[in-house]
């Protein structure tokens, strides 16, 4: 057998193998997605879209999912527009306190939720002059007519912002170190550019991938996310879905679906709405300087 037959026979167990690789993923993941399908729609020996409809009927599913969708949304446009310009400003001018960032990004692995949702009652709900002192007026404020954010949206969404900052910070801050941005930054000054014209025309648009990832992975918590939910009192999908699943389990599976297909609808269209930013356009990691007037 010649090398050439060889090589050839290689590549094709090398794409078969591929192939089989990929074969196996596509049904890890959709057996369950089928089965969960196949129950939902089960009504004893018959298949029924009864589950459906009663669904669609009851007032309860759209308003916790148009609540998860908000929480969603906020948390994720929160998270992003907070961290971004941090991660570039450190990155940029505070190199030393990189370290005390990358590890307040980590604390959230390490405390679990219903430690920090009782924390943020207890510090927004209880009158302590410590904190008072410590947050310049901030808490008082915030703890009192008419700005009182204790077990509301709100304060969910600030608690989901917390929860998601390991995964808003380290895409954005991967992001950031490959390219190179004090060589852009410096690039962009010598023509004149000014720092948040320098962050918003040539630094924002080369992170678009990291943003892109921060964004899905901090909608997807916030859309999954139950502890936190259930001790602010906020009345969310996933509590629905439990409640609903306490009762009626065919119709739970339902409920599980249709939120696996508003939350990949909603994130094909975060995808979308982020490639038509800035970064949508032209190749990728190419920067033109001519725009820095």
């Amino acid at each position: 057998m010649s090398s050439a037959q060889r090589s050839v026979k290689a590549t094709q167990f090398r794409f078969g193998l591929d192939t089989l690789t990929l074969l196996l993923v596509i049904l890890y993941l959709v057996i369950p997605l089928g089965a969960t399908l196949a129950f939902g729609l089960s009504s004893g020996s018959s298949m029924s879209f009864s589950t459906y409809s009663q669904i669609f009927s009851d007032g309860d599913f759209s308003k916790t999912l148009l609540i998860s969708l908000g929480l969603g949304f906020a948390s994720t446009i929160l998270a992003v527009v907070l961290v971004t310009p941090t991660a570039y400003w450190v990155q940029l001018r505070l190199p030393q306190v990189r370290p005390l960032l990358e590890f307040l990004s980590l604390v959230p692995f390490a405390v679990p939720a219903i430690v920090m949702s009782l924390g943020l009652l207890e510090v927004y709900g209880t009158p302590n002059p410590l904190m008072n002192v410590l947050s310049l007026g901030l808490v008082p404020l915030l703890s009192s007519p008419p700005l009182n954010i204790v077990n509301t949206p709100q304060l969910l969404a600030c608690a989901y912002v917390i929860v998601s900052l390991p995964f808003v910070y380290r895409p954005i801050d991967n992001n950031l170190r490959a390219i190179n941005t004090r060589v852009l930054t410096e690039a962009a000054s010598s023509l004149g550019s000014g720092w948040w014209k320098t962050f918003l025309v040539i630094i924002l648009p080369n992170l678009w991938p990291g943003v892109i990832s921060a964004a899905l992975l901090t909608f997807s918590t916030a859309m999954g996310e139950f502890t936190l939910a259930s001790l602010f009192g906020v009345y969310t999908f996933p509590i629905y879905l439990n409640q609903v699943g306490q009762n009626d389990a065919h119709k739970a599976a339902s409920l599980a679906i249709l939120s696996f297909i508003f939350t990949l609808i909603c994130v094909l269209g975060i995808i979308l709405l982020i490639q038509r930013g800035p970064g949508g356009r032209g190749r990728k990691g190419e920067v033109e300087f001519a725009t820095v007037k």
